[in-house]
């Protein structure tokens, strides 16, 4: 790349620490989603204020991934009966980003895969902490939201930097990099320091910050080591399970050792991602519409 071209790269990376501030109706549910003791009826009515949120998170819930035998027509019924409090405000997150960020100018941004990869390692995690023994203290909510905004930072430069993100996109076709690894090498850093200045600029939890600020660091040693951990293996696999891939669980052995993860749970979990990566898929599809 030449010093122009560079130069240009690391102006339109400086915008993003001049991201817009959320809408006020964004703002509200944002701290609704991120009060724990929030109330189901108060947080139905904080929701209620973004009509796009309610259709999607109305969408999932009928969805064959969730569905109870009968319409879910209130957002109050889809937390009670079918998602409950702790998903629904994990999504409802996720989707406040979706509509945020309009992807549509960058041609090669496929929002279906971005969020079929996105809810793959997120239902991953959060069933592999349950029998993980150096994440069983962990909130299942929290290591589902983790593994859900992973990769925000690719919908931030689809939002901010389309021409590029497509060229992007293009070039790791070409050269055989992944996405993650052309981006490092064209723009200098990551697209989760990218995720993560957008996130410590919108205040969202600390823990998902560390998550994204950590994620490339292999020597970071503090209390959310075990969850990046953790992330990574999961990932890794919706990376493999979307492309339609044959998973090699024994790369993950000596990982699952230190995270006291029995093997066997791992090979469990591959095969129920499989079988339901069908109706996860629909999810996606709901997610990005």
């Amino acid at each position: 790349m030449d010093a122009k071209a560079k130069q240009k790269i690391q102006i339109q990376v400086g915008t993003l620490k001049n991201l817009p501030v959320l809408p006020e109706a964004s703002l509200r549910i944002l701290e609704a989603i991120n009060t724990p003791d929030v109330s189901i009826d108060k947080l139905a009515a904080v929701l209620s204020l973004s009509p796009g949120l309610v259709a999607r998170l109305l969408g999932l819930a009928n969805s064959a991934y969730f569905a109870r035998g009968k319409d879910v027509g209130d957002v109050r019924t889809a937390i009670f009966q079918v998602l409950g409090l702790d998903l629904v405000k994990a999504l409802s997150m996720a989707i406040i980003f979706n509509i945020q960020f309009d992807t549509r100018k960058c041609q090669e941004f496929d929002s279906e895969h971005f969020w079929m990869r996105s809810l793959l390692t997120a239902v991953a995690a959060q069933k592999l902490a349950a029998d993980a023994g150096q994440l069983r203290a962990s909130a299942p909510s929290a290591v589902y939201a983790s593994g859900l905004l992973l990769d925000i930072g690719i919908m931030v430069l689809a939002y901010l930097m389309p021409d590029d993100l497509n060229d992007i996109f293009l070039a790791s076709k070409k050269n055989q990099l992944t996405v993650s690894e052309e981006i490092v090498r064209r723009l200098g850093q990551s697209h989760f320091q990218l995720g993560y200045l957008l996130l410590n600029k919108w205040q969202l939890p600390l823990l998902y910050q560390t998550v994204l600020q950590h994620y490339d660091d292999d020597q970071f040693s503090g209390p959310e080591q075990p969850l990046l951990m953790l992330l990574r293996i999961c990932r890794r696999l919706s990376a493999v399970l979307v492309a339609g891939k044959a998973i090699d669980t024994l790369e993950f052995e000596h990982v699952c050792r230190q995270l006291d993860l029995p093997m066997a749970r791992l090979n469990e979990l591959v095969e129920q991602l499989s079988e339901n990566k069908e109706a996860i898929q629909n999810l996606a599809s709901i997610m990005r519409n």
